[in-house]
């Protein structure tokens, strides 16, 4: 069964989508690297990977599906924050409207009643329940610590524990 080409432009888009969730982590990562927050920094650089790894598996889909991949720009991601807790907002915000783009991904998949794309979009919609209460447990930690050197300090060690997934070690 060839992809409905209305569902094949919105999975290209969220290629973009995902690339540029993975930019905008890097860049998080990137503004933790200038501060005395390495885990963090790490925590962010692991999620960048890990959204790389999403946006791969919407390119294969398409490929196995023997549609049209469509690459296109990517924005300049936000750089500049106040404060650990801004940049975990940002990311908050950022999986929300992720969640928010796979369900309308799956709306059309529904209406156009294509089961193979429910079911990859339904990994995604519990992969996006793990990913926003990952970042709400973080931010619900560093409203705790406030402004407590010690507190953030033992947070950020807790934070580049992190470890490759399973997920981006495949690819």
């Amino acid at each position: 069964m060839s992809l409905n080409p209305e569902l094949a432009k919105l999975l290209n888009a969220q290629i973009n989508h995902e690339m540029a969730a993975s930019y905008s982590y890097l860049a998080m990562a990137a503004w933790f690297e200038q501060t005395p927050y390495s885990g963090f920094a790490n925590w962010m650089y692991q999620q960048s990977a890990e959204e790389t790894v999403h946006a791969l598996k919407f390119y294969q889909f398409l490929v196995s599906r023997d549609a049209a991949v469509v690459l296109t720009p990517l924005a300049m991601p936000q750089a500049e924050f106040t404060s650990p807790l801004d940049v975990f907002a940002t990311s908050l915000r950022q999986e929300e409207t992720v969640t928010q783009q796979i369900n309308d991904l799956y709306d059309v998949a529904e209406r156009v009643r294509d089961h193979a794309s429910k079911n990859l979009l339904l990994w995604f919609l519990n992969e996006q329940i793990e990913e926003e209460k990952s970042v709400r447990d973080i931010m619900d930690r560093l409203t705790l610590a406030g402004d407590d050197p010690a507190s953030l300090l033992v947070l950020d060690r807790e934070a580049g524990a992190r470890k490759e997934t399973k997920e981006s070690a495949k690819n």
